[in-house]
């Protein structure tokens, strides 16, 4: 088959899917792989663009290749800061769901007959069972309390990244104060350690269908 030969030819040959693997990415340190990322995924949108406007035959998949690679990688080795590891798992989530935005309208487009139904390049992050659902909810930060209690600047770590979580998403963040914040969680960590008799509680700042919830819940006992 001609989408399958080799060498210089396949190359040349527009139908070809790009290649997988770590040689699209070579790793240098977090928060310029992150900005990478942000600058790959502001470009993947305008390629995207501009293949619905049909000023280009094929959707950008070596952009989204280069994505991916990213995502990846991070994924097998998570950042170690919180800052780092909330900035990443919120890049994640916006680029799932702008892939099934993109997938949404590209099928649209191709029902109406606006543009061809072209081979779609398939994902461990948009197919078949690890396609996302937006109102599932997604973990943008975890911590454990140990003991019930937050220490050091567990406290105001989570209060920034729940803030930024809120900004990120165009929601209302003027009247956010910290002692409030704080205040909440406290009792929330109250009723978790009673609950808990002693053990660790889990802070999880998670979203679903685009709202920020804080949920604390003590860790499970090990089996």
């Amino acid at each position: 088959m001609q989408g399958r030969s080799r060498g210089a030819r396949a190359s040349t040959n527009p139908r070809r899917e790009p290649v997988l693997g770590d040689s699209l990415f070579t790793p240098t340190n977090i928060r310029s792989d992150l900005d990478k990322l942000t600058k790959l995924m502001k470009r993947l949108s305008v390629e995207y663009e501009m293949f619905f406007s049909q000023q280009v035959r094929w959707p950008p998949w070596q952009r989204q290749a280069e994505c991916d690679a990213i995502v990846r990688h991070y994924q097998k080795n998570p950042p170690r800061q919180t800052a780092d590891r909330f900035r990443f798992n919120t890049l994640v989530h916006r680029y799932r769901t702008t892939l099934e935005r993109f997938a949404r309208r590209r099928r649209q487009l191709e029902e109406k007959g606006v543009i061809e139904r072209r081979g779609q390049r398939k994902t461990n992050i948009t197919s078949g069972r690890d396609s996302v659902d937006v109102m599932r909810p997604q973990t943008l930060v975890a911590q454990t309390a140990r003991e019930g209690r937050a220490h050091g600047d567990q406290m105001r770590d989570l209060y920034r990244a729940y803030r930024e979580a809120r900004r990120a998403r165009g929601q209302e963040i003027r009247r956010l104060t910290y002692a409030p914040f704080a205040e909440k969680i406290e009792r929330l960590l109250d009723k978790a350690r009673a609950q808990a008799g002693g053990r660790d509680v889990e802070l999880r700042l998670t979203e679903a269908g685009g709202k920020v919830t804080v949920a604390v819940r003590p860790v499970r006992r090990k089996s």
